[in-house]
């Protein structure tokens, strides 16, 4: 928005230069010499006015330069933000989906292991009672 309405200033301030000095330039190449006191001042004023005019082209310039760049920039920016977007929520997406799995693959084992530990528990159990029946016992 800013930059708008400075290039329109800065056309707008152009444009009124260049009408100076077309008006300028016409009025002192007129043949007749009514002027010819002021002529050198006239030289002056129309050398400034063209070297206004050069500054002030040139700042059109620099200033629509800077604007292209700052717009590429931005898009630019804006591209990878969007790739990097997608890219963080795929990734979301895949991590989200690896904790549910080791969350299962955890409840699978916690329960795995607590079956392997009623079985192993059972056959010390048994393994007792074998070894009481089976190992003999000095008589006191």
């Amino acid at each position: 928005e800013q930059y708008t309405k400075n290039k329109a200033d800065m056309e707008q301030g152009l444009f009124g230069v260049k009408l100076a000095l077309k008006v300028l330039n016409e009025y002192y190449a007129k043949e007749d010499k009514a002027h010819s006191a002021g002529e050198g001042a006239g030289t002056s004023i129309i050398g400034l006015l063209e070297v206004v005019e050069s500054d002030f082209t040139k700042g059109v310039a620099e200033m629509s330069g800077a604007e292209e760049n700052a717009v590429s920039r931005y898009e630019e920016q804006t591209k990878e933000n969007a790739i990097e977007s997608a890219t963080k929520d795929q990734d979301v997406k895949y991590k989200t989906k690896e904790s549910a799995q080791l969350d299962q693959d955890v409840a699978e084992t916690t329960s795995d292991r607590a079956g392997v530990q009623a079985e192993m528990d059972a056959v010390l159990e048994y393994l007792k009672k074998v070894e009481e029946q089976c190992i003999a016992k000095a008589e006191s």
